[in-house]
């Protein structure tokens, strides 16, 4: 971490809550990493890594719903065992203080992450008509909203 620029991370540090900012200076950071690379043998040396891509969350450097993106092309591993290294930092790791995630990304990046990694999206159905209801003739804008709810 050499090529690190110490004072720009010291003033992102300094604007953070203090809970993130505790967060990452936390010791359970490390044995969480530790766990994991006992865990997933194929990250036995990656923990600096890992450390790299739960700080960029917490500083909102990285977007949270990016992050099995980040750990699968970072890590050189396959897409699932990254979404569950993810779900795993999400849950045992950012629970305590995923409020505050939330807002540093919603002001960031304009868009509020999911409570836990966004799973895969799911095929929709179409709206479903009730047969015989006649609909009122609008110009072709109608909008079935009876589905949505």
């Amino acid at each position: 971490m050499s090529n690190l620029d110490w004072e720009k991370l010291q003033d992102k540090i300094d604007v953070l809550p203090q809970s993130l900012a505790n967060l990452l200076t936390d010791s359970k950071i490390s044995a969480f990493i530790e766990s994991l690379t006992q865990k997933y043998i194929q990250l036995s040396v990656q923990g600096p890594y890992i450390a790299r891509i739960i700080r960029d969350v917490i500083l909102a450097d990285i977007y949270i719903g990016d992050m099995p993106a980040q750990i699968s092309s970072k890590l050189g591993i396959d897409q699932n065992t990254a979404l569950g290294i993810a779900r795993a930092i999400v849950s045992q790791l950012f629970a305590p203080v995923i409020e505050e995630i939330k807002k540093l990304q919603l002001q960031k990046f304009g868009k509020l992450p999911g409570s836990s990694v966004p799973q895969p999206p799911q095929q929709t159905r179409p709206p479903q008509r009730i047969a015989g209801e006649e609909l009122p003739e609008t110009g072709g804008n109608i909008i079935d909203l009876r589905s949505k709810f």
